[in-house]
Order: structure tokens, then C-alpha cells, then sequence
């Protein structure tokens, strides 16, 4: 018991020191509206479309929502403004799910921040 009750006082003080500021998020809960903050990229005319959709797998069909490539062999291009911030003196952690549905021999996916 003593055993347990310090593992909890560990994550409890753990837990207070996390300092975390969120600089953007995006879930794509809100329709067709993620088009309104994002902008797909017109750089080459055979881009793939972008779909909004929680795909073949999901817990929930709406909160599992994302943005789905809907074409095969074809690259994707996509872009989002957020506010400028400053994390001078403190590590910057970009973070991005992706969730694989058809069988992919070489995805390259880049994250690029400008």
C-alpha cells in the first residue's frame, strides 16, 4: 500500500510541474469549416483532394475526424497560419497523427515550419 500511495505522490508532483503551452491545435470537429484555416496548396495541378472524414477505423465517427488523402499515388499539400509565439528558452514539440488505411510502399511525409 505504501508502495502505491508513493508511485501516486510521484505522477501527482509530476503532473503539477508539467508546464505546457498549446500553440495550435486543430481536431477538424467542426465540418467543413477547416477549409476556412487551411489552405491547400495549388502549387501543382495534380495534387490529390483532401477529405474530411474518421475513416474505415475509428472509435467514434465524429470526434475521430481528420483530413484523409482520397487518392491514391498522388502527393499532398497543405498549410495553416497560427499566431506568432516565442519559446526562447524552452523545447518546441510538434506532434501529428496519421493513421495508414491502404497499403503505402514509401509514404514521405514532411512537417515544415516557416
Amino acid at each position: 500500500m505504501r508502495v502505491a500511495v508513493a508511485i501516486l505522490t510521484v505522477f501527482a508532483s509530476v503532473a503539477v510541474t508539467i508546464d505546457a503551452t498549446v500553440y495550435f491545435k486543430e481536431q477538424f470537429q467542426d465540418g467543413d469549416a477547416w477549409k476556412s484555416r487551411w489552405l491547400v496548396s495549388e502549387h501543382k495541378s495534380d495534387y490529390g483532394e483532401w477529405k474530411l472524414t474518421a475513416g474505415k477505423f475509428y472509435g467514434d465517427a465524429e470526434a475521430d475526424k481528420g483530413l484523409q488523402t482520397s487518392q491514391d499515388a498522388r502527393f499532398y499539400a497543405l498549410s495553416s497560419r497560427f499566431e506568432p509565439f516565442s519559446n526562447e528558452g524552452k523545447s518546441l514539440v510538434v506532434q501529428f497523427t496519421v493513421k495508414h488505411e491502404q497499403k503505402i510502399d514509401f509514404p514521405p511525409m514532411l512537417v515544415t515550419l516557416t
